[in-house]
């Protein structure tokens, strides 16, 4: 039997992707590393679809490591890859259900919030109007807001704000308005959050991520540290990344003045170079026997 034959995507292949691939390789594995804005819906292919790489052929497997930024079409078209392979029994990480999740702030915020799990009071609109009155609202009441992009990562684009002039001086990334809670730190003036790396409803590696500013995202600066984490963030996690439908994720956690935990963000595409410099564990490795295990699981065609 041929050895199996995965492909990763990614618009940017660097450090993740080598060490995926030395990590699969190691379990005989080889993996293709392409775009999804490579791939075509193609119906003269016997698979309907083309992949570089893989000619007339499915892959055994398929990883998601980043879809890069597009108008909707070209979004569309990416997923219509994804949901593809899904459909025709390839193991897809992941899926294109969890990416729409979590892609997207508000509909993360709203399934967190469904499933009864502590997130931080979240409102999202288009009406600009409509915004403008939450955000009065909430100053009332001495509540600072953060104002993130919808789509957005690695801490870019956040804004503080407490007051309606700093609302006004807000340009909405988008036309679009998410807006959160500030959660105070525990200790006031000591902004740390922790990034927990769940695979398969595990818990692989977990960090501290340090500040002195309240943005504490490793791409902004923030120094990371190795972590224990205590049981209620172990399962905080784990039902975060099961309430976004996801088989991998990143998981932000905040601890709250009162000493309880609150999901900040689910990530399910993160990176993780950052838990390796603090941790020394490199997620690639439970990345691939992942993957080496849904592989083992036969595949039946449909049609």
């Amino acid at each position: 039997m041929q050895n199996p034959k995965i492909v990763i995507f990614n618009d940017t292949h660097g450090w993740h992707s080598e060490q995926l691939v030395d990590a699969l390789h190691l379990l005989g594995i080889t993996a293709v590393l392409t775009d999804l804005a490579e791939c075509a819906v193609d119906l003269d292919s016997p698979t309907g679809m083309t992949i570089p790489g893989f000619k007339n052929q499915l892959p055994d497997a398929a990883m998601v490591r980043g879809i890069a930024p597009g108008s909707l079409e070209q979004i569309t078209l990416r997923m219509d890859i994804l949901h593809t392979l899904a459909e025709l029994n390839v193991p897809v990480f992941n899926p294109a259900s969890a990416i729409e999740h979590t892609v997207d702030k508000a509909r993360t915020s709203l399934r967190l919030h469904l499933a009864g799990l502590n997130t931080p009071k979240t409102w999202a609109c288009e009406n600009a109007s409509l915004a403008r009155e939450i955000a009065d609202t909430q100053f009332s009441k001495s509540v600072t807001l953060v104002i993130k992009p919808l789509f957005g990562c690695m801490g870019k684009g956040i804004e503080k704000v407490a007051t309606l002039e700093q609302f006004d001086a807000i340009q909405a990334v988008g036309d679009a308005f998410y807006m959160q809670q500030y959660i105070e730190p525990y200790q006031p003036e000591h902004w740390q959050d922790w990034r927990l790396m769940v695979i398969d409803d595990q818990v692989c590696a977990a960090m501290s991520r340090r500040s002195q500013h309240w943005i504490t995202n490793f791409a902004q600066g923030a120094e990371c540290f190795t972590a224990t984490v205590t049981p209620e963030m172990e399962q905080l996690a784990i039902k975060a990344t099961q309430a976004v439908q996801a088989d991998y994720a990143g998981v932000d956690l905040i601890r709250q003045q009162d000493g309880s935990y609150t999901v900040l963000e689910v990530n399910s595409v993160p990176a993780w170079k950052g838990l390796y410099q603090a941790t020394g564990i490199n997620a690639a490795s439970y990345l691939a026997q992942a993957l080496a295990n849904r592989i083992a699981v036969p595949r039946t065609m449909t049609c």
